[in-house]
């Protein structure tokens, strides 16, 4: 049964979509679903992602894509007895098209929007590390955002 209750606001899945530092991307090829965690940018509308140039990830990226993200935050909280364990987690489940970048001004602002999702800038990339490393930009479609074991007055933090 699926608890409604348990939605998060998009204002709230956009708040953990800034602050996870780690996005799960999620791909299919020939030799079928792939699971990768990456470092990310997202500038509220796009998420960007990258890394070499060549691989398993690129080679199932085509024009336009559809790709599914995930990120989340929590804990398990261990019990005396086994079936007593339990967790508190918030978690955000994404759809999107993707596409490879080639533009080096659009790689470089894909580059830039990774870097201050850490904390940093993209200002001074050399253009011979831009030229060598693949940016995706994910164009999202639709978000989920769900919630267990988290007092909902609690929900923003």
């Amino acid at each position: 049964m699926r608890r409604e209750d348990h939605r998060m606001p998009e204002d709230e899945c956009d708040a953990l979509l800034r602050r996870a530092q780690v996005l799960r991307l999620g791909l299919v090829d020939d030799d079928g679903p792939y699971v990768v965690p990456v470092d990310f940018g997202y500038d509220g509308e796009r998420i960007y992602v990258h890394g070499a140039r060549t691989g398993r990830r690129i080679s199932a990226i085509g024009e336009g894509v559809r790709v599914c993200f995930e990120v989340d935050e929590g804990e398990v909280l261990p019990a005396e007895r086994p079936c007593a364990y339990t967790s508190r987690f918030r978690s955000v489940i994404g759809y999107g098209r993707a596409r490879l970048l080639e533009d080096g001004a659009a790689k470089l602002h894909g580059l830039d929007v990774i870097m201050r999702h850490y904390g940093g800038t993209g200002v001074g990339i050399p253009a011979e590390k831009c030229a060598i490393t693949s940016v995706l930009e994910i164009s999202i479609e639709s978000l989920d955002g769900r919630w267990h074991g988290i007092d909902p007055e609690d929900a923003d933090e």
